[in-house]
């Protein structure tokens, strides 16, 4: 796909006022997206390496969430070799809830049934059933799993 014609998608699924068709274009763009998936208003995914995301089923991307795989330079860090670091894999697994504004930076792995608190910057992997908050993120609260009970 050309790169005026993915730019043009990706600003059709950040405008789209349907959530299901936000899904549909983001897929078309190149993001590996699940079943049942919400994808917010004015969700923002890495617009050069769409093919590095991968949001598993029924996750919940809530209104201004950013989604990056790769970290670029400006032109004076790229001419002179300053700073550069190729594209990673972010993966957000199955039931995840990515709250209002959250960032997810490149090579981050949101584990299973994981929350991420709005506003919050994650730079690091999320453990599997776990609340995360604050720039960075860092833990604040296990999850209980799904069918585990209080004295489990």
């Amino acid at each position: 796909m050309g790169k005026l014609f993915g730019r043009l998608l990706r600003i059709l699924a950040w405008l789209a006022p349907v959530y299901q068709f936000r899904s549909s274009v983001y897929r078309k763009c190149g993001v590996k997206i699940g079943k049942n998936v919400y994808i917010g208003f004015l969700v923002m995914m890495d617009g050069e390496f769409p093919e590095y995301i991968e949001i598993g089923d029924e996750a919940s991307i809530g209104p201004g969430v950013s989604i990056m795989a790769h970290s670029s330079a400006s032109p004076f860090h790229q001419r002179f070799k300053i700073y550069h670091e190729g594209p990673k894999k972010v993966t957000i697994k199955r039931g995840v809830w990515l709250a209002a504004g959250s960032i997810i930076l490149p090579g981050v792995t949101i584990g299973e049934g994981a929350i991420v608190a709005a506003g919050s910057v994650v730079s690091r992997d999320v453990p599997p059933y776990t609340m995360v908050a604050g720039n960075p993120a860092r833990a604040i609260k296990k999850l209980k799993k799904p069918g585990e009970t209080e004295n489990s």
